[in-house]
């Protein structure tokens, strides 16, 4: 006696093929019992196609950012050593949450490596010279990236600015340039690539 499985898919739920097109289930098609094997009608775009249940895999709607995650997402944070976390499931828990408001929560490996290359490169910054604080009245030197000049532009600010960091003078903001490296601070400060 030969025994039909259920299919994998019902109608309504979205699947996604192997060349990464998502789609909607509309019923199943038939069953082909040498391969025991289903076919669906599926819709993409208003259009019926009918695809082999082996060309198909449920489609997880991934997080737009870390406040979309949901119990079950996977996500990535920053050990308190600079090491990335290997991929960690979401609880929603208190743990969770508190990292997510400070900030070391994300979505992807490479996000995470990113910003801890960031914080590095800012940490060395401060230890080169530099500060968050804004004098009043004082020098606020800074390092300053333009499309025209690049990086070897520094400027005075006499007024405060959002997550700037400030050197006391234009010399220090130079040498914290040349002993991080122009591509270093291009890339992870300012989020251009060479």
């Amino acid at each position: 006696m030969i025994e039909i499985r259920e299919p994998k898919f019902k109608a309504g739920e979205r699947v996604i093929d192997k060349n990464g097109d998502v789609s909607t289930v509309i019923n199943v098609n038939h069953y082909y019992f040498d391969k025991d094997e289903y076919w669906y009608n599926i819709e993409k775009d208003e259009t019926i196609r009918l695809k082999p249940e082996s060309k198909l895999e449920p489609y997880i709607e991934k997080p737009k950012s870390v406040w979309d995650l949901k119990e079950g997402d996977t996500y990535y944070s920053i050990y308190g050593d600079g090491n990335v976390s290997s991929e960690k499931k979401w609880f929603d828990d208190d743990y969770e949450n508190n990292y997510r408001k400070i900030g070391n929560v994300f979505l992807t490996k490479e996000e995470a490596e990113f910003e801890c290359e960031r914080r590095k490169i800012e940490t060395e910054m401060i230890r080169l010279g530099g500060r968050r604080k804004f004098n009043r009245g004082k020098d606020n030197y800074f390092i300053m990236y333009t499309r025209i000049e690049g990086l070897d532009y520094v400027n005075y600010q006499s007024m405060h600015e959002q997550g700037v960091i400030y050197f006391d003078s234009e010399l220090d903001a130079i040498n914290a340039v040349k002993t991080i490296g122009k591509d270093r601070i291009k890339k992870y400060i300012f989020r251009v690539e060479s």
